[in-house]
């Protein structure tokens, strides 16, 4: 317990949970029974329970966000270096704004082609795995992606996200265009937001890096990975659009 609010960057080495570990898939456990109980039940709620849902979620994702901003500032850590400016933090954007604007076009098809693969992802290879796993950033890594996945998993059930190969391809377009605006905020200011100059020990990530190399190349290969994965991920949805949700 006297390590709960304590940060990564201040817990001796030795005191993860680490990664695949019984700790790390109970984790992962409990994420999978959330998701599923939340598409279950957003199929049987009516229009006004699923937008409560949708922006419940939205509003949440922002809030324990907020009291992670808060702790980093109050903490000894630099607070520059863990701005809301990852993939997943845009995630959480885009999520507020489509279970605001019920109905658009421009976010569910992003969320379910890009978002949903990174937050699985962060579940998958969680960047506190060198955190015990009873701590509050632990716990609001599992919960924050959870969040995400539930809210998309949930609309995608209910077919309420059209998967087209031109979504696709627009997707990509929208993460490049991110992509080289915060690369450029990184350089600018010797950052790494979303992991585009550095692994940070991400297992993941190191395979990367180790297959391209430092510097620009391995830039250029995560962002090739994620062009691979979101086709990956649209050949998997569209295969249990047609075999289940028809």
């Amino acid at each position: 317990m006297n390590d709960f609010w304590t940060h990564k960057d201040n817990i001796p080495e030795g005191m993860g949970y680490g990664q695949f570990t019984w700790k790390h898939l109970l984790y992962m456990a409990a994420v999978a029974v959330c998701v599923i109980v939340s598409a279950m039940w957003y199929l049987q709620a009516d229009q006004a329970g699923r937008i409560l849902f949708l922006r419940t979620i939205g509003a949440v994702l922002i809030l324990i966000d907020i009291i992670k901003m808060v702790l980093i500032a109050f903490s000894d850590v630099k607070f520059s270096e863990y701005l809301p400016l990852e993939l997943c933090s845009f995630a959480a954007y885009f999520i507020v704004c489509d279970s605001i604007f019920i109905g658009n076009t421009f976010f569910p098809e992003m969320l379910l082609t890009l978002f949903l693969p990174a937050a699985i992802m962060a579940v998958l290879f969680p960047t506190t795995s060198t955190l015990p796993a009873f701590n509050f950033y632990t716990i609001h890594q599992f919960l924050y992606h959870g969040l995400i996945i539930a809210y998309i998993v949930a609309r995608f059930a209910a077919k309420e996200i059209p998967l087209t190969y031109t979504g696709v391809w627009l997707s990509i377009l929208k993460i490049i265009v991110l992509a080289a605006v915060i690369y450029v905020i990184d350089c600018r200011f010797n950052k790494n937001f979303m992991f585009l100059r550095d692994t940070y020990g991400n297992p993941m990530l190191e395979a990367i890096r180790r297959i391209t190399g430092d510097g620009i190349a391995y830039t250029g290969g995560l962002i090739c990975f994620c062009i691979i994965m979101i086709h990956v991920f649209f050949a998997l949805f569209k295969c249990i659009e047609m075999l289940l949700l028809h």
